[in-house]
């Protein structure tokens, strides 16, 4: 009976092994791109994932902010990518 039970979706229906195989790349997937979370169960997985996630938006505005105050600093927008705009870090 435990068996049957942890077959079944939602509703009741057996959920077809294509998604369950699905799920499981994605946890793999996941497994890989979260740090530690190699060892860490399912259920921990996806807690230091939103963690992880929490951390990576702080970062970004962060860098953000610095990037605008740069742009206060030296008087004109920073170049998105290499170049000009250099001086408020050196």
């Amino acid at each position: 009976m435990a068996e049957e039970i942890r077959r079944r979706g939602r509703g009741g229906r057996r959920r077809p092994s294509s998604s369950r195989a699905a799920l499981r790349r994605k946890v793999r997937e996941l497994r890989r791109l979260v740090p530690g979370g190699d060892e860490a169960p399912e259920g921990a997985l996806l807690a230091r994932a939103a963690d992880y996630i929490a951390g990576l938006r702080a970062r970004v505005e962060l860098l953000r902010a610095l990037a605008a105050a740069c742009e206060v600093a030296a008087g004109q927008p920073m170049q998105a990518v290499g170049g000009g705009g250099g001086e408020c870090m050196g």
